[in-house]
């Protein structure tokens, strides 16, 4: 990083808040100095790409808000999808949750540390942000040496989810993690090819029987062995899972589109294997008639040689990764994520893969595999990075609604909008006001509605205001005061997140923009006149701060 970051000024540390501003460098085990600063610099709440025997983790001190920020801003994950903290040890354990139910005592004495994460209620340790609100937590104790290594030399426990661009494929190898993340984050330690290659199993144990969450190497057939060993049997009535539709998802991978190359993806078979050399020959036939070439196969070493036998004069246009034989799902699952992420950064246009039978280790490989077929595209989908912005003011019904919409009315006036210097990357802002002395579901007053929508073409009347919360504050990227009171208070009240506060008079300071009055006058409960007034000085302030603004994140 450059010499500006050891600068206390809270100004200048937010211009480096960007995933750009770091020299991502590769650390193993026994480069002495270079693992000890990335468990150092997990310790002081930076995030660092590290190893588990699974896929390759992105880690963050899990009891600090702010590090897990960075994590869903590096990954560019949704902030309500949780994250699984990762311990050194089970003696750990019980600090990080509230109660530990006997179905969850026996998986925890039976398969860790291994591949599989236990879902149980968390203690106050854990914050809203890396359970994404939800009061349980998932904890996994990885079997991988350097993980366990690096986590118990950071002292802290490890929020992580996989190591990639949310929505991508899983990295099973550093070099997956370094083109995913270079520039994102300081650190990545190097840990070999991951062992199992898919994530691990998700369960809840917080009722009277295991539940799968997200299946992996771990299977309910070996969970069930250990709780009959254990003296336990299946109760006549499971609890189920409560789950509200407004609540995030209990695990990774229930939600969002993951798992998937850019080009399409295609599953062969239904797992009998009796027919897969023909499905796979007119897979490619029908491909090189359409010419939707390279055609990529994820395929067995046996059928790739005949497939390179019948199509020896074109095989300048079809793409192999070859896993193992045909029937072995555990090399399948081993290599799926390295295959579909290597035959797409080859260029095919279209991926081909085997079913496995669900069984065992086979619902993981086809959970994996069925969800990266799901939105299969006819073209590749933009990359997208984004940024957040909270406007704060005290009720949250008059100023900052009114500068949420014209922050709103800027970014959409003048799109599009991109990554400077990488024109393929779109660039997205989500914009939303908050308050620090109110409360929720308070109506906007009508002639900040008024003006938003006739002077802005921004519709709020649907809004309510939004009491400002530790979570949200985590969740953003910048948080702009309409006074110099508010960021005052947010400053000594939080002071985690004291880069990225500003007052308006505060960034046109930082921006040393001069001749524009930054003072906001509060016109609650004032004239429709008052409230013009307010709009346009607002506006003024956001019109000479905005382009500033895009050139620090580098958006154009």
């Amino acid at each position: 990083m450059s010499e500006n970051a050891l600068e206390p000024n809270h100004m200048n540390e937010w211009k480096l808040s960007d995933e750009t501003r770091f020299e991502t460098k590769l650390v193993s085990e026994t480069d002495e100095a270079g693992f000890a600063a990335a468990a150092r610099a997990l310790a002081e709440g930076e995030v660092v790409g590290m190893p588990t025997e699974t896929v390759y983790g992105l880690g963050c001190d899990a009891r600090n808000p702010e590090a897990v920020a960075r994590v869903y801003e590096a990954k560019g994950r949704p902030s309500d999808n949780p994250l699984i903290v990762h311990v050194a040890s089970k003696e750990t354990i019980p600090q990080l949750v509230s109660d530990i139910t006997p179905v969850a005592r026996v998986l925890i004495d039976a398969f860790m540390p291994g591949p599989i994460t236990v879902i149980m209620k968390k203690s106050s340790v854990i914050p809203d942000c890396v359970s994404a609100g939800l009061d349980t937590v998932g904890i996994r104790f990885p079997i991988h040496p350097v993980a366990q290594a690096l986590i118990a030399r950071s002292g802290v426990p490890v929020a992580a989810p996989s190591a990639n661009l949310s929505g991508s494929p899983s990295p099973t190898k550093s070099e997956h993690v370094m083109k995913d993340m270079n520039g994102r984050i300081p650190y990545v330690v190097e840990g070999g090819e991951c062992q199992v290659g898919l994530e691990s199993t998700v369960v809840d144990a917080t009722g009277n029987w295991p539940q799968i969450l997200r299946p992996g190497a771990v299977t309910m057939e070996q969970m069930e062995a250990a709780l009959a060993a254990a003296g336990m049997t299946k109760p006549e009535t499971v609890v189920a899972l409560e789950s509200k539709p407004e609540e995030a998802p209990r695990a990774p991978g229930m939600k969002y589109r993951h798992y998937a190359p850019s080009c399409e993806v295609h599953i062969l078979g239904t797992g009998d294997f009796t027919n897969y050399e023909e499905y796979y020959k007119e897979a490619v036939e029908r491909e090189l008639i359409d010419e939707k070439t390279p055609v990529g196969l994820f395929v067995s070493e046996s059928i790739a040689a005949e497939i390179r036998v019948l199509f020896e004069d074109r095989l300048d246009k079809i793409l192999f990764y070859t896993y193992g034989e045909t029937a072995d799902v555990e090399a399948a699952s081993h290599h799926l994520f390295d295959g579909l992420r290597l035959l797409d950064e080859q260029g095919a246009q279209v991926i081909f893969a085997p079913a496995f039978p669900k069984e065992g280790l086979g619902v993981a490989y086809m959970n994996r595999l069925e969800k990266a077929a799901a939105e299969n595209v006819k073209k590749k989908e933009p990359a997208k990075e984004s940024r957040r912005v909270l406007f704060v003011c005290s009720g949250n019904t008059c100023r900052s609604p009114l500068a949420e919409a014209i922050m709103k009315s800027l970014w959409r006036d003048s799109a599009p909008h991109h990554m400077l210097g990488r024109p393929d990357v779109e660039a997205e802002l989500a914009v939303s006001s908050a308050g620090v002395a109110t409360s929720d579901g308070r109506f906007y007053t009508r002639y900040s509605e008024e003006i938003a929508e006739y002077e802005y073409n921004v519709d709020i009347s649907k809004e309510r205001s939004t009491q400002l919360t530790e979570a949200l504050l985590a969740e953003q990227d910048l948080v702009v005061c309409v006074t110099d009171d508010h960021s005052h208070y947010l400053r000594s009240q939080y002071p985690e997140y004291t880069k990225r506060v500003f007052s308006f008079e505060e960034l046109l300071e930082e921006f040393h923009i001069e001749g524009i009055d930054g003072h906001i006058a509060d016109p609650y409960g004032r004239e429709y006149e008052v409230y013009q007034k307010t709009a346009s000085q607002i506006d003024r302030v956001l019109r000479a701060v905005f382009p500033e603004i895009l050139k620090k994140w580098e958006m154009t």
